[in-house]
């Protein structure tokens, strides 16, 4: 690690926020239906392992993971919950299923069959949960597929056949008739499959957009993602919903102050040219530390308090910060993402300065700088 990140970018997570957000999306699904967490990729660059630990044995079904490496994580610092494998095997070890007692999200025939032949070698039985494509056109298995293994299922002997699942692409746009679409083909194929005398436990489509706005996706499973970190991005809006709180904070310090005269011009390629006499702050984090380059002379961060825009372009290691007017020093704090002194930079915010989303800011600054989990 770096001295700039060891010393002066921080990454905060707050697990009070986390949690506080786990129970209102509680409060707000229907009666029966229950809540998993997905904490993929480092739990969205939250942490993986901090972020299980904290819900462990709360309020939840189980966890929603991505690949073999996170569950092996999970499993040997004690998680004992349900994990759910959500996009299949993605070539890993079908050992490893049976091995770490995981439950795997099929999405293909041939997954299938090869699982099933495994889990008989072994001796063992393996919970499934079965993916219908439904129009997100990426993983998942087709209807006629689908009612072909559930017509079949008797041949699959060590399979437990325990939930069917599908993933709507556009439930952050409420009015898409998409989201219509999906959820009435997801009834049909439901409807289908029950008629073929197989009533799953499991039932579940909702993601954390579709768990605060489509009510009629919850059914009795629901997979928060972004929502539990606070930063789901509600458009139309100022940024996220009220009832969320950010669980991420990133803060760097002011290592330098430069007084430039009218006319001078910051950074590379000159995109900055300063209109008046200005006071301009040097902070020690570049897109080295995931601040992407596209916030250049857009983004703002806090320094006591005051929102100070960030000028000329953004460098590997160094961004430039108008302090024109603020009384500050070297050594006090910045604030590029979180809240300060009532006044706040979310990473919704930053993302559509950056014309991107949320998660990718999540996922960079909790994957490139020091991290602490308060």
């Amino acid at each position: 690690m770096s001295f700039f990140e060891s010393d002066h970018s921080i990454v905060k997570i707050d697990g009070k926020a986390i949690l506080n957000n786990l129970n209102y999306l509680n409060q707000i699904t229907t009666q029966d239906c229950e809540l998993m967490p997905i904490i993929k990729s480092d739990a969205y660059g939250h942490g993986i392992l901090e972020t299980a630990r904290l819900l462990y044995k709360k309020e939840i079904w189980g966890f929603g993971i991505y690949e073999i490496d996170e569950a092996t994580i999970l499993r040997r610092a004690g998680i004992t919950s349900p994990i759910l494998m959500l996009s299949g095997l993605l070539g890993d070890d079908v050992e490893k299923i049976l091995e770490f007692d995981l439950t795997l999200g099929v999405v293909t025939v041939d997954e299938l069959r090869n699982l099933a032949t495994i889990a008989s070698l072994h001796g063992k039985r393996v919970p499934v949960h079965l993916k219908v494509d439904t129009g997100m056109s990426r993983f998942g298995m087709t209807p006629e597929e689908i009612v072909w293994i559930v017509t079949n299922k008797n041949r699959f002997k060590n399979i437990e056949f325990q939930g069917i699942y599908s993933h709507l692409a556009c439930a952050d746009e409420p009015e898409n008739s998409a989201n219509s679409n999906q959820l009435n083909l997801f009834k049909e194929i439901l409807h289908q499959v029950r008629l073929l005398s197989w009533h799953p436990k499991y039932v579940h489509i909702a993601n954390s957009a579709a768990i605060l706005h489509l009510k009629e996706s919850h059914f009795n499973l629901a997979r928060p993602g972004i929502a539990i970190y606070g930063a789901l991005d509600i458009p139309g809006t100022d940024g996220s919903h009220p009832a969320l709180k950010h669980a991420m904070s990133f803060s760097s310090k002011i290592i330098h102050i430069k007084s430039l005269p009218k006319g001078a011009c910051i950074s590379y390629g000159h995109r900055f040219q300063a209109q008046h006499p200005m006071n301009v702050a040097i902070v020690p984090v570049g897109y080295d530390n995931g601040y992407l380059r596209r916030l250049s002379n857009k983004a703002h961060v806090l320094i006591n308090g005051f929102r100070c825009q960030v000028v000329g372009n953004i460098c590997m290691k160094t961004i430039m910060v108008d302090v024109t007017g603020i009384k500050c020093k070297p050594g006090d704090e910045v604030i590029l993402m979180g809240e300060q002194k009532g006044a706040s930079v979310t990473s919704v915010e930053l993302a559509r300065h950056a014309s991107t989303i949320s998660y990718e800011f999540l996922c960079l600054l909790g994957k490139l700088n020091k991290r602490i989990f308060e």
